[in-house]
């Protein structure tokens, strides 16, 4: 289970500050922007979710705001060119506490309301197509949408530390549980045991290759995770990830590398 500038330009992005994720990256404070919440990929551009509202990266200490709303961005999910988060009012702001889950179909110049306002603050989200998962910090209940989040349905209490969604077929996916891949159908109410000879701490499918992270290294799969290679290790641990169909993020310590072959080689 959530990513400025166009990073074909970038070689090496040093981001001063410490991140962890369970699921989600965060660091006290960066270019004078605490709390970040996460970092998602969109096309060739890295965006932060933070305390302060959504911002691209550009380098080192040069985060630009994007659009005028402020709100806290706890979970931040990205499908295609479309971003959903979740969160808090910022101060000034119009919207509810909390906000629910509100959609950007322009980069996060502007946001629209679409569900849950006033009663659900999602600190993870995924998104794939039409389909949704949501994890309520006030509750720990796992949900999902299957209509770009206009209705949703309580799955379960969460269990899963990461959750990568199938874009084959409605409700399949794939779920960290313990540092085990498992695989889901028909919404988590069908899991079976994927085995892996490592430990995954995050999971990342761009059209059907997997990526999984685990200690300082990247795995790759073509066969829905039932064989992998080792692609990439670097010096010290992975501690996030995320993709899009052009580039492959890795946050490892205080940097954050970028990949445009698919994990062969990072920059």
């Amino acid at each position: 289970m959530r990513k400025v500038i166009l990073l074909s330009t970038i070689l090496s992005i040093t981001v001063v500050m410490s991140l962890f994720s369970v699921p989600s990256i965060y660091a006290q404070s960066f270019d004078s922007v605490t709390h970040i919440h996460s970092i998602k990929v969109i096309g060739k551009k890295i965006l932060i979710g933070t305390h302060e509202g959504l911002f691209v990266y550009k380098g080192p200490n040069n985060m630009k705001p994007i659009g005028k709303e402020r709100f806290d961005i706890m979970g931040l999910a990205i499908s295609g060119r479309t971003m959903y988060a979740s969160g808090h009012p910022g101060k000034g702001s119009k919207l509810p506490e909390p906000v629910g889950l509100l959609r950007s179909d322009d980069g996060g110049i502007t946001w629209k309301k679409v569900s849950l306002q006033g009663q659900v603050d999602f600190h993870f989200l995924e998104a794939q197509g039409r389909e949704i998962y949501g994890v309520d910090a006030q509750t720990n209940m796992l949900m999902y949408s299957s209509n770009s989040g206009k209705v949703w349905r309580k799955v379960e209490p969460n269990q899963f530390s990461d959750i990568a969604i199938s874009s084959q077929k409605l409700g399949d996916s794939f779920g960290i549980q313990d540092k085990k891949l498992m695989k889901s159908s028909g919404v988590f109410t069908d899991l079976s045991l994927i085995r892996t000879a490592f430990p995954i701490s995050e999971i990342e499918l761009v059209g059907r290759t997997l990526y999984a992270s685990s200690g300082k290294s990247i795995f790759k799969s073509s066969s829905q995770g039932k064989s992998w290679k080792k692609i990439y290790t670097f010096d010290i641990e992975v501690s996030g990830l995320s993709s899009s169909n052009d580039l492959l993020v890795a946050v490892v310590g205080n940097q954050i590398f970028a990949s445009e072959d698919g994990g062969e080689s990072f920059k």
